[in-house]
């Protein structure tokens, strides 16, 4: 990549030149923007698009030609493959370390959610779909399972320890802080499967868990780390 990191203009500039030449594509019915470059934007959002594909096409096969027309019109240093559902996603990194999302689904399979912002609309069928967004919300958290986990997990972090597994145990060690702040997230509302509001958390609880960060892998340092327990305060795990 280069040094020089992209900017809100040239973020926008790289997002009207993608969905420009998604219009000039006939298989593609539509363009909708999304994510939080539709909603609240910061200097570090991503472009996600939603790209609707005709009835009449392969999705697959359409997604796979962009992954070949975006290498030769974007400088694009790497990209990734995956599908959520029906949805095929085709994620971008570009020189700028802008990350760049096409998401391809087929019409009768597409639905949106908000926020998004309208691009393009071939047949008018999107701008219908747009007009009724579906209202999805995250189901209700696992809070006896995530808790219950707890045990599990600092078990095999002590028994990977003892078998000298220490990458092993690190994995553990750091799942149990992970589950911790997710359910903290959920406590106050918050949607936590990206860890997008962890960082809004008080300040005196972060810091609790900041102690519990893994400094080592030497054996005393997995062995002895300290965790916050609530009420009772701050104590050190012996595992």
């Amino acid at each position: 990549m280069t040094n020089a990191l992209f900017t809100p203009e040239t973020r926008a500039r790289t997002a009207d030149q993608v969905g420009r030449l998604l219009t000039d594509d006939g298989r593609v019915e539509g363009v909708v923007l999304v994510g939080s470059l539709a909603g609240t934007p910061d200097r570090w959002s991503d472009v996600d698009l939603e790209v609707v594909v005709v009835d009449e096409a392969d999705t697959a096969e359409v997604a796979a030609d962009w992954v070949v027309r975006l290498y030769d019109a974007l400088p694009v240093v790497h990209h990734y493959e995956t599908a959520f559902g029906q949805p095929l996603v085709r994620g971008f990194l570009l020189n700028d370390a802008l990350e760049v999302d096409l998401a391809f689904a087929p019409t009768a399979g597409f639905s949106l959610w908000e926020p998004f912002r309208l691009l393009f609309d071939r047949s008018g069928r999107i701008a219908r779909l747009a007009a009724t967004p579906g209202d999805w919300q995250p189901g209700p958290p696992d809070w006896i399972g995530e808790a219950g986990f707890a045990w599990h997990d600092v078990l095999h972090a002590y028994i990977a320890t003892r078998r000298g597994r220490p990458w092993q145990a690190l994995w553990y060690l750091e799942r149990v802080r992970n589950r911790t702040l997710a359910l903290a997230q959920q406590r106050r509302g918050f949607y936590a499967e990206f860890f997008d509001y962890v960082d809004d958390l008080p300040a005196q609880e972060l810091t609790l868990h900041a102690g519990t960060l893994v400094a080592s892998l030497d054996r005393q340092a997995l062995f002895q780390q300290p965790v916050d327990t609530g009420h009772r305060g701050r104590h050190v795990r012996r595992l």
